[in-house]
Formats: C-alpha cells, sequence, structure tokens
C-alpha cells in the first residue's frame, strides 16, 4: 500500500485543479476543503473525489473561472450565484460572507444557486469556530435514495453538517448523510472490493 502525506495530497490536488483552469488561490482552496476531509477519516470526500470533479469539468459542468457574485441581500441575509464554479471554492466564499454579516447583525445567512459539489459539510460549518460562532452548512444532493418502504430513488442524501464551539474544550461538530450512509462511502466499499452492510442499498 501507497502512503501519502497531507502535504504531497495537498500539492497533487492543486496541481490538478490548476490544470483545469483554476487560479492558484481557488486551487489551493479546493485542495484544502479535499485533504481536510482525509485528514478527518472522511475518506468518501476527500482526493478520492478528485477523479469525480475532473468528470464534471470535462462534461462542461464546472466553471473553473466563476464570476461569483451576490444577486439577493438583506442585512443578515443573502443568494450568492456560483456561476456553475467548483462548489469546494464558492461555498468557503459564502461562508465568509456569513460570518461577517453575524459579526454585523448577529447571524449570517446564505444561499448557494448554480454551483456544484462542495465536498466535507463539517468542513464550511467548521470555518465559523475560529469566531466563537455556531457553524451549519446543508446542501441538496442528486437522487439516489428511495423513499421509506418504495424503490425508486426519489431524494437526495442531502448533508447537514453542525458545528459548536466548546471554550477550552473540543468542539463538537455534527457532518452527516440525512440517508443510511453517505454514497461515497459505498463508493468507496466498491473500489475496495468490500461488502456493505444490510440496509445500505436497495436492489429490489
Amino acid at each position: 500500500m501507497q502512503v501519502f502525506t497531507k502535504e504531497g495530497l495537498y500539492k497533487i490536488s492543486v496541481d490538478i485543479f490548476q490544470s483545469m483552469g483554476a487560479t492558484e488561490d481557488d486551487a489551493e482552496q479546493a485542495a484544502e476543503v479535499l485533504t481536510s476531509a482525509d485528514i478527518r477519516g472522511v475518506d468518501s470526500h476527500g482526493v478520492s473525489r478528485l477523479t469525480g470533479y475532473v468528470a464534471l469539468w470535462e462534461a462542461g459542468r464546472i466553471n473553473m473561472t466563476p464570476k461569483v457574485k451576490i444577486i439577493r441581500e438583506h442585512k443578515s441575509t443573502f443568494t450568492i450565484d456560483g456561476d456553475s464554479g467548483l462548489g469546494l471554492v464558492v461555498a468557503p466564499k459564502a461562508m465568509k460572507i456569513a460570518i461577517d454579516r453575524a459579526k454585523l447583525y448577529g447571524s449570517g445567512w446564505g444561499a448557494i444557486q448554480n454551483s456544484n459539489h462542495f465536498g466535507i459539510a463539517g468542513y464550511h460549518a467548521m470555518m465559523a469556530l475560529p469566531h466563537d460562532m455556531i457553524g451549519m452548512a446543508m446542501t441538496n444532493a442528486t437522487p439516489f435514495i428511495p423513499p421509506t418502504h418504495s424503490k425508486e430513488a426519489m431524494l437526495g442524501t442531502n448533508p447537514i453538517a453542525y458545528a459548536f464551539p466548546a471554550g477550552k474544550e473540543n468542539p463538537l461538530v455534527i457532518d452527516l448523510a440525512t440517508a443510511s450512509v453517505a454514497r461515497g462511502k459505498i463508493e468507496i466499499a466498491r473500489r475496495e472490493g468490500k461488502e456493505i452492510p444490510k440496509g445500505w442499498m436497495v436492489d429490489k
């Protein structure tokens, strides 16, 4: 088994994103989100996702040089148009704005349209922690999940993450899919040729 350092994975990720046309700053931001997932043990949303982002870019679904802008706002709330940008870049930009709004108004709430997969939800929620704020991040997802007692995929895993500061103690971070399991964990099991527990998938 080949072992990679965080620095090595980070550099590989930056190089790949830049080869796709991302600016240096955006490539570094995207790489930071991916490698942070691996460091936290969430391999399903780490650098293993790179092939998926490349595929989306090759299909013309990701704009690597987006003009991200606020299209609606009112004090603590705002909506951003991501211009089909990489979610790994657009979401942190939105979170930074939400944090700034929270400093001004007591809370900050942002919505994003026209973006893509944003990686590990917990990363974005945790951006609030250094500011002694509660962070929250959530997203919709492609419908892969059948509702209870059915077999037709109609719902997304729609992940939600919360991050709560705890003073001198470790922060409380909750990052979950609203399904039995995150789809990425099934992808990892498939790549490794491992069986998955009963209840993770429906096949009939």
